[in-house]
């Protein structure tokens, strides 16, 4: 066995990929599953253009304003949070196997030029590996700072970038070699086999298990009871977490409670920090835009406030894929009061704003077509996702942001019917009872039993 390292998860190799059909591996068990892989390195970085990872991000962040208004045209009045990126790099795994016109509505979903062939993947791999050395280039300044001052040591935990990925899919499943190729060489993972057939529940706690430790905890239960069941083959994951401090961090004892106004224009009490910097800043005539910079300054948190009298939802409404900035293009001397904030989302689905934007076949049993996953499944089925989940959180504390997400696309095997539901009815109490013509919908006879000894009248 030869030993891998897959973005920042060791696992032993029990198998290798030599042919375009895996090899079957255990089920889920407390040893590490078998892995279908590629025999390929991953690419890079420094291999990629710096103008190939360029449209990766512009294609991410035009799916990033798309997604969140689809999304929040079905939230509640809530707090909303999502991770487009996590989305991204989930979705393009997933559109490395499709083909044709389910392909096609994917490539428009995600804003990717199709023409562009495999460009997506390589640009995706060079951002992942660009945010993950963040945390690291941070923490180097960090200690050069400390060690210049004589101040102690930062603590590594305190800066931290990671973007993963991993998949998992059906032990009995032959995988396509090109597809296995994209996840080796472009997003560093291979297939996890696991036995979703027999095992589902066992493969949901270990998916959500490495969720949870690639995270830091910090998103756990992505995959929520009922979410996966034995028509699942294949689950495609990314998890990302980002903890840095502030490069101007907020003086706890400038924390104070104030009021803050909630639409509806009751206020609620909140601890809000507060400081006076020279921070990026900007005024668009709708709203104040502030750009906090993170340790290392390589990362910022932008708050945009809409003008007193512009709603929220009018503001974010005006924004589009194509004219989406949020850029503090000047610099001005900010008094600056944030709320102190703690969220975690519940896992939300992303099924619903993904066919709205018009990716469609590949929630469809009957259309979708992942040959490029899998051409001939071994029971005969025809691969389609069945659903994408998220979960994301964020905190602002006086010290800095941590911030956290996962996202997971379900494929399931749509030629496979599940057994009729069992359940137990014990008629044991009280019930009504009623006769009904089925083609009509009359009923014939409504009633209520209450007591069947009660023979009634003879």
């Amino acid at each position: 066995m030869r030993k891998l390292s897959w973005g920042g998860l060791t696992v032993l190799a029990l198998s290798t990929l030599v042919s375009a059909c895996s090899s079957s591996g255990n089920g889920s068990s407390d040893a590490q599953p078998a892995i279908a892989e590629a025999a390929v390195e991953r690419t890079p970085a420094s291999a990629i253009s710096t103008d190939v990872m360029t449209a990766a991000v512009t294609a991410n962040n035009a799916l990033a304003v798309d997604l969140y208004q689809h999304v929040l045209a079905g939230a509640g009045s809530g707090n909303v949070l999502i991770s487009p990126v996590s989305a991204s790099f989930a979705l393009t795994m997933t559109y490395a196997g499709a083909v044709g016109d389910t392909a096609t509505e994917m490539a428009s979903a995600l804003h990717i030029d199709p023409s562009a062939g495999s460009a997506i993947f390589d640009g995706q791999n060079a951002l992942s590996q660009a945010l993950t050395q963040r945390g690291t280039d941070a923490l180097a300044r960090a200690q050069q700072n400390a060690q210049s001052g004589n101040q102690p040591a930062p603590s590594a935990d305190d800066y931290d970038l990671n973007v993963v990925n991993s998949v998992w899919g059906e032990k009995t499943y032959p995988w396509e070699q090109p597809f296995l190729t994209i996840l080796a060489q472009d997003y560093g993972t291979g297939v996890y086999q696991e036995d979703f057939i027999h095992a589902f529940e066992p493969a949901r706690a270990a998916i959500n298990s490495w969720v949870s430790d690639e995270t830091k905890d910090k998103i756990n239960d992505l995959l929520p009871a009922g979410s996966l069941d034995s028509t699942t083959r294949m689950v495609l994951v990314n998890a990302l977490h980002l903890k840095f401090p502030w490069e101007h961090t907020f003086d706890p004892t400038q924390t104070a409670s104030g009021d803050f106004t909630l639409a509806s224009g009751s206020t609620v009490s909140t601890s809000f920090m507060n400081q006076s910097q020279i921070f990026n800043y900007s005024d668009d005539g709708k709203a104040q835009i502030a750009s906090l910079p993170l340790s290392n300054g390589e990362l910022s948190l932008v708050v945009a406030l809409p003008h007193a009298g512009v709603d929220l939802a009018s503001y974010e409404a005006s924004l589009s894929a194509t004219s989406f900035d949020l850029t503090a293009t000047g610099d001005a001397l900010v008094q600056l009061s944030l709320p102190k904030t703690q969220f975690t989302s519940p896992s939300v689905s992303l099924k619903n704003a993904l066919e709205a934007m018009g990716m469609q076949r590949a929630f469809d049993a009957a259309a979708a077509d992942f040959s490029g996953i899998c051409a001939h499944p071994p029971d005969g089925g025809k691969l389609s996702v069945s659903d994408v989940l998220q979960k994301a959180m964020i905190s602002m504390q006086e010290s800095g942001v941590e911030a956290a997400a996962a996202t997971a696309v379900v494929l399931r095997d749509a030629a496979v019917e599940l057994p009729p539901m069992q359940v137990t009815m014990a008629v044991n109490r009280p019930y009504l009872v009623a006769l009904v013509d089925n083609p009509t919908g009359a009923i014939l006879m409504l009633g209520q039993i209450v007591d069947p000894t009660d023979a009634g009248s003879p």
